[in-house]
């Protein structure tokens, strides 16, 4: 009986004749790239003083802090025929723009003027309590990772006015003496965020879009189990953030009034910045397929019988397939996918003699693995055969392992029952 060696192998027949579709040479493998950020203190902004020419001033200075994270999932693709190549595109739903923001403000006040013949200079910080945490803005979109410059990914949030203080008791903040008044400042906070992939690189070599393909030279020993593959994005993050305040103010010194104004919509230039970013991720490592067997120059001896099949094992980290190229008319191959770390056997069929009739002949195998893209196997008779990894394959119409039309198998199946009969004595 045909000894079953081989793990998780596909079969499939071929016939002489125009050669068989070619094997598939194409393998890949996923990676996350990443980023995050935390750090914008290049976003700053300053009201200045106002309103100009008013005895009593405000100046709100501030800066955008916050967090970024950026998500993409690549997929790289390795195909060879001639020679390695490689490509890295975006997988789709992987990528996540994910942002939160909030602001540093600081107040400071001064006053410039004369109260009952009496100079009054005066300029401090005010400080404001907290941060309310309606002031924290944040959000997150899903999109579709593309090394395309013109895919953007934004997020975009705003709130409505925010007080930042609010007292009737200003002298608690202005130590001038008789003081008395109110103070009041609200913002209205708002921050564009997004994102586009510019290139990306795969080893050394950057790549503009998913198409390009990057060349991949094999070491020494070849290209081996696995192709190691360093893969980033570089893309560009922009923030367009913007602040709006709303201020009241009521001054009195001894009961003179000195100011009374409110002022709407008092913008504070705060820069758009664009920030270049680098999403890293582990290796991609892709598997590849490895042939191990005979080699060129395997040999099958038909002399035995019309059936034979050799034994190939893939040694690789990706399925192995291997099928016909050119068989001489008679023979047909058995072609096989043998999944990684498995076994799998070549069977070949020549029923025919007439095909040995003018000598051997040979047959070209087409395989996966990018290091051995052909295998050359000699047929003919009483040539010597390479190891089958296996058990002889009957010929049709045997029925066990001994042959009764053959006297030398009628004496060794005579033999054997006597070694049967002695045993059975003991």
């Amino acid at each position: 009986m045909l000894r079953q060696t081989f793990a998780a192998s596909l079969l499939i027949a071929f016939t002489a004749g125009p050669a068989a579709a070619d094997v598939d040479r194409c393998a890949g493998a996923d990676t996350e790239l990443a980023w995050r950020g935390t750090d914008l203190a290049e976003i700053a902004g300053d009201t200045g003083w106002f309103p100009g020419g008013s005895v009593a001033q405000l100046r709100l200075t501030g800066r955008v802090v916050g967090h970024t994270a950026v998500d993409a999932g690549m997929r790289t693709t390795s195909c060879w025929d001639e020679t390695m190549q490689a490509k890295v595109t975006g997988r789709p739903g992987t990528g996540y723009l994910d942002v939160a923001y909030g602001a540093e403000i600081k107040l400071r006040a001064r006053i410039h003027t004369s109260v009952l013949g009496k100079s009054i200079d005066w300029e401090g910080n005010i400080p404001i309590p907290y941060i309310p945490n309606d002031l924290l803005l944040a959000g997150e979109t899903a999109f579709n990772p593309a090394i395309d410059p013109t895919k953007i990914a934004r997020v975009t949030d705003s709130a409505s006015a925010i007080t930042l203080l609010s007292t009737d008791v200003i002298s608690s903040f202005i130590s001038i003496s008789g003081i008395s008044g109110g103070l009041r400042v609200s913002v209205t906070p708002v921050m564009a965020t997004s994102y586009r992939t510019r290139t990306a690189t795969i080893g050394t070599t950057v790549v503009d879009s998913s198409t390009d393909l990057v060349s991949i030279t094999p070491g020494e020993g070849g290209f081996g189990a696995t192709l190691d593959l360093p893969v980033t994005a570089q893309g560009l993050i922009r923030y367009e953030p913007t602040l709006k305040f709303n201020a009241s103010l009521d001054v009195k010194i001894f009961g003179i009034r000195v100011v009374d104004w409110q002022l709407f919509s008092i913008p504070m230039t705060l820069p758009a910045l664009e920030r270049p970013i680098k999403l890293t991720g582990e290796i991609t490592r892709i598997g590849l397929p490895v042939l191990e067997g005979p080699g060129d120059g395997a040999q099958l001896d038909f002399a035995s019988g019309t059936t034979q099949q050799l034994a190939l094992r893939n040694a690789g980290e990706a399925p192995l397939a291997a099928q016909v190229k050119s068989a001489p008319a008679g023979v047909v191959v058995t072609g096989l996918e043998i999944s990684a770390g498995g076994e799998g056997h070549l069977r070949v069929v020549a029923a025919d003699d007439s095909i040995f009739a003018n000598g051997p002949v040979s047959i070209t195998l087409s395989t996966n693995d990018p290091d051995q893209p052909t295998l050359t196997v000699l047929l003919g008779k009483e040539i010597g055969g390479s190891d089958a990894g296996g058990d002889d394959v009957e010929e049709p119409g045997q029925a066990g392992g001994c042959s009764s039309t053959a006297p030398s198998g009628l004496g060794m199946c005579f033999g054997l029952a006597l070694l049967l009969v002695r045993r059975r004595r003991r």
